[in-house]
């Protein structure tokens, strides 16, 4: 009889950790599906989207070419008009690639033409740049032809 008893408590004993387990397994899923918490409801992305969300936003954009025009003029002339703009000297940059045509962007070509022509001693003593300009083409040949008709 005790032998009955020893197998009977042993099988109730393994059941109930087979039971348990089991249990456990059917919690777990139950708790996930439903979870609805803000974690649960983030999309998982494999590594092979994440690679190719990446190329997209990465793709070159299309190039702009641009001119930068300047007017030197004396120190001594405080206004610059149509007319008395066609004494001075204009000069203009050769044509420059750009793939950031933002405002800051232009504005900092515009700076370093200027540094470069100081620099370079393109502008005479007692003169200084008054005027500046940059155009911006979307292609090379616009550029070019406009380039041309500042220097004529």
């Amino acid at each position: 009889m005790k032998k009955i008893y020893l197998l009977v408590a042993f099988c109730a004993v393994v059941s109930c950790k087979k039971r348990d387990t089991s249990d456990d397994i059917y919690l777990n899923s139950d708790s996930i599906s439903t979870d609805t918490t803000y974690q649960a409801s983030i999309p998982v992305f494999n590594d092979s989207t994440s690679i190719i969300q990446d190329t997209v936003s990465t793709l070159p954009e299309k190039p702009k070419y641009a001119i930068i025009w300047a007017i030197i003029a004396p120190n001594s002339d405080s206004v610059l008009t149509k007319e008395n703009m066609s004494r001075y000297q204009s000069i203009g940059s050769d044509v420059i690639e750009m793939t950031d045509v933002s405002e800051d962007a232009r504005y900092k070509k515009m700076d370093e033409f200027e540094k470069t022509l100081y620099k370079d001693g393109a502008v005479p003593t007692g003169m200084n740049i008054r005027k500046r300009k940059i155009l911006v083409f979307d292609s090379y040949a616009e550029a070019s032809k406009q380039r041309e008709e500042f220097i004529k």
